[in-house]
């Protein structure tokens, strides 16, 4: 395989960001090199693509509850238990149920959806440890600030 064409092979799985393959490209050609300040500015291109605020998944409630959640090492931190909105102002959160069995014992984590994204099929929460989790005291289903959501609604989840 010829490198343009492997590059053109590895910008087409997403491990190769387009500036770095139209520079790496040009350099195959004998057009120049990939100079150090050409190769910073793609790192910092890279970076803000990294930063980028993240496209939204429009989930339905019931195809979210229920669901396991992972830290980004694959690390399952609990599932899903519920979805509330917080009448007051208007944030959702996912309910993470952790521990317990078969609903005795468990303790309820309440998650803001702006903090989860959805990679790979699999509801992910970074920044989040199990120690983290241990220490927060249990969370009061009842509080009638929140109002537990229909499985038919839409919440919006970001993508990666």
């Amino acid at each position: 395989m010829m490198k343009g064409s492997l590059v053109a092979a590895l910008l087409g799985t997403g491990l190769l960001s387009p500036g770095v393959a139209l520079a790496q490209t040009a350099s195959d050609r004998g057009e120049g090199k990939l100079t150090p300040s050409a190769l910073q500015a793609q790192v910092n291109i890279s970076r803000a693509q990294d930063n980028a605020v993240l496209p939204e998944q429009a989930m339905r409630v019931g195809q979210v509850e229920r669901r396991d959640i992972y830290t980004p090492r694959g690390e399952r931190l609990g599932s899903v238990r519920r979805i509330v909105l917080n009448v007051t102002d208007g944030r959702t959160f996912l309910v993470l149920e952790r521990g317990g069995l078969v609903g005795l014992g468990d303790k309820e984590f309440p998650l803001p959806v702006d903090r989860v994204y959805v990679q790979g099929g699999r509801l992910v929460v970074p920044g989040l440890t199990e120690a983290e989790l241990e220490a927060v005291s249990d969370w009061d289903v009842n509080d009638h600030k929140y109002r537990e959501l229909a499985d038919s609604e839409i919440i919006n989840v970001r993508r990666r």
